[in-house]
């Protein structure tokens, strides 16, 4: 099985990643091994829109699960309705591998209160 992001789920603070494998701790707990954007599009009759309202929110934490499959990012900010991209290039698998697709997508319609 590749080493992916199994899953992406949305926190009050940020978000939680599940992998298909366990997680390398010391590249995982690193916020330095992630970056994150969020934006927006103009929603017209038009097709396409540019990307609108880009922030670049910080990671300020990344803490691993007990049974290193998961790890829960913790955001300066989170934006509603807009998409959240996270970038994992410097996180790694218990075995060494690097992340098969290393971005995320969650479009964040609404903060989650717990």
């Amino acid at each position: 099985m590749p080493f992916e992001v199994h899953e992406m789920r949305a926190k009050p603070d940020g978000f939680e990643l599940t992998f298909t494998q366990p997680v390398d701790e010391a590249s995982a707990s690193n916020p330095a091994s992630y970056s994150a954007l969020a934006y927006t599009y103009i929603y017209r009759s038009e097709y396409g829109s540019p990307v609108v309202d880009e922030v670049k929110p910080a990671i300020t934490a990344a803490k691993v699960a007990g049974d290193k499959k998961s790890v829960r990012l913790t955001f300066d900010k989170l934006t509603k309705g807009h998409i959240h991209e996270v970038n994992l290039p410097g996180v790694k698998s218990a075995s060494g591998d690097p992340v098969l697709h290393p971005v995320g997508y969650y479009t964040l319609n609404e903060i989650p209160a717990k």
